[in-house]
């Protein structure tokens, strides 16, 4: 975009000079004073800010509760979602408190596997979460537990049986597990869940017939997710 205002205009006062001003030749004594009172402010700041630069910088965070006090963020990569049949996610968690965390997070998965035309087998979904964790030593350290509110669209068929399901779930989650403190920057936390809520599927007699044989609403209670991930610490 072109600004319309002329920079260094001619002599007409349109435009915008560059060129200083003379200074004036005569030195004022108000200007004078006022420039000592400048320096007396600036040079004890420039005295402090050389001090501190001088000192030893802190200590990073060692153990676990160092790392506590000072690590806010994580962020979580499940290699086990990766392991079963493709599954992208990611965990996301903020410390609120020396003992909790907070965390939202999502998985995705829209892969179909196919052996042959009349053989194929899927768990595809969308899911999305929000809850929390507690930690009986320190954040981002040793054993958790945590709950969470989740809701998944998915349709999974062909892995047990040709029955295949399709809906939209949404349900309360329970885990649990541990986090084992490699550095300040990596943990690996393992861990194993469950969630149980209400149903709204159809189900079909194989992954690729589309023949309908029920569906309705239903409560469920399942096993969630195994995890085997890899923590950032920021």
């Amino acid at each position: 975009m072109r600004c319309s205002s002329c920079i260094g205009g001619g002599g007409d006062g349109a435009g915008i000079r560059l060129t200083p001003a003379v200074p004036s030749r005569t030195p004022c004594p108000c200007g004078q004073r006022a420039a000592l009172r400048k320096l007396c402010v600036l040079l004890p700041a420039v005295c402090l800010c050389f001090w501190s630069l001088a000192q030893p910088l802190p200590t990073e965070a060692s153990g676990p509760a160092e790392l506590a006090d000072q690590a806010r963020l994580a962020l979580s990569q499940n290699l086990a979602d990766y392991l079963f049949l493709g599954t992208l996610n990611a965990d996301l968690q903020y410390s609120v408190h020396r003992a909790w965390t907070l965390q939202a997070g999502a998985k995705y998965n829209n892969w179909t596997w196919r052996h042959r035309m009349d053989t194929q087998f899927e768990s595809r979904q969308q899911s999305y979460y929000i809850g929390a964790r507690w930690w009986p030593w320190y954040t981002y350290s040793g054993w958790w537990l945590g709950g969470r509110l989740q809701y998944r669209e998915y349709n999974r068929g062909g892995l047990f049986s040709q029955e295949t399901e399709e809906g939209d779930a949404f349900g309360i989650g329970a885990s649990g597990g541990y986090s084992v403190h490699v550095n300040r920057w990596l943990n690996v936390d393992f861990g194993l869940g469950v969630w149980g809520g209400m149903t709204k599927y159809v189900t079909y007699a194989c992954p690729y017939c589309g023949k309908r044989l029920d569906e309705g609403a239903k409560p469920f209670f399942l096993p969630d997710e195994a995890r085997i991930a890899l923590e950032f610490i920021f």
